[in-house]
């Protein structure tokens, strides 16, 4: 039995349902034809709960427990309990990007961009005659400086280096006097 007690506006939004004959504060009254809408919907093997929402009754409102209580009843008066149970339809989800998928797809792109680039060198500021490992990490420096969204370490693990090989790259860049000791970072320069 139903315990939920009906609030002055819910009262007031269900006695404006056509299909409601009377709504007090702990009891609702259908008219006959929607129970017979429920009964054929249950009848054809069809959800009996899409019929109180596509007649504008909202199962919030209403209460699950008061729901399944006049189904109930409608099924014991109209004869309808030897009907097979209905499986319930799974609702459709939309899909959802995760962040796993997202990284990836920005990989991808990024992968892509790095691809075009080792493959026309003239685009990145490398030396002439410079290494294939150079080349890689110039491509994959110049990517992540255009602000793509991509993590360098999983472009260094696609074209098979190791971050920290990037990283010395990296520092190559810096002048003399201002290299950091990459395994004591904080030690005193001399």
């Amino acid at each position: 039995m139903a315990t939920k007690k009906f609030t002055k506006h819910a009262q007031r939004v269900l006695s404006r349902n056509p299909n409601v004959v009377r709504c007090t504060e702990g009891k609702i009254t259908f008219t006959e034809e929607f129970a017979q809408k429920v009964c054929d919907a249950l009848r054809a093997g069809e959800d009996p709960y899409k019929v109180f929402t596509d007649n504008g009754l909202s199962l919030r409102i209403l209460g699950m427990s008061r729901v399944n209580g006049v189904i109930g009843l409608w099924k014991s008066r109209y004869e309808l309990n030897d009907l097979p149970r209905r499986k319930p339809v799974q609702k459709e989800k939309d899909p959802v990007e995760t962040a796993a998928d997202r990284r990836q797809k920005n990989l991808e792109a990024a992968i892509a961009a790095c691809d075009e680039l080792i493959a026309n060198p003239a685009n990145i500021p490398v030396a002439e005659g410079s290494d294939v490992d150079t080349i890689h990490f110039a491509a994959i420096k110049k990517v992540y400086d255009s602000k793509m969204p991509v993590v360098v370490k999983d472009l260094c693990a696609h074209y098979g280096y190791q971050y920290s090989k990037y990283y010395g790259y990296l520092q190559s860049f810096k002048a003399k006097d201002e290299f950091v000791n990459i395994l004591n970072p904080h030690s005193r320069k001399k």
